[in-house]
């Protein structure tokens, strides 16, 4: 598996306005900087939308403190094929319980088409 663009919305440390990570042309990379800036974060959202499994003790805690949802979307290749992992989750409400999404495409076109 080759990862080739992770988008995240309202995970950990990171809110609604973080600009896609674009791994394309990348052979090798660093994740580096101070205790606290999100580096563990970014990995943790790869395994969170692949698996459903992160550091947290629940998914809930992963959602960025004061918001209700969260998204991550990860791109990957594999072989010759291109795929897109959408996960995303609602914070429980006083009358519903919390919502997850997942849903796996592969690549048609110009755009994905859902294989979940």
């Amino acid at each position: 598996m080759i990862p080739t663009k992770l988008s995240l919305r309202n995970f950990m440390c990171y809110g609604d306005n973080v600009s896609p990570l674009d791994f394309q042309g990348l052979h090798v990379a660093c994740l580096c900087g101070d205790n606290g800036n999100g580096k563990s974060a970014l990995l943790d959202a790869i395994t969170w939308a692949l698996w459903g499994k992160a550091r947290a003790k629940t998914d809930d805690e992963l959602i960025h403190l004061g918001r209700t949802e969260m998204e991550v979307e990860f791109e990957f290749a594999l072989e010759q094929e291109r795929y897109r992992v959408i996960r995303k989750r609602t914070r429980p409400g006083v009358s519903r319980a919390g919502h997850p999404f997942l849903d796996l495409q592969i690549a048609a076109g110009q755009g994905f088409r859902s294989i979940a």
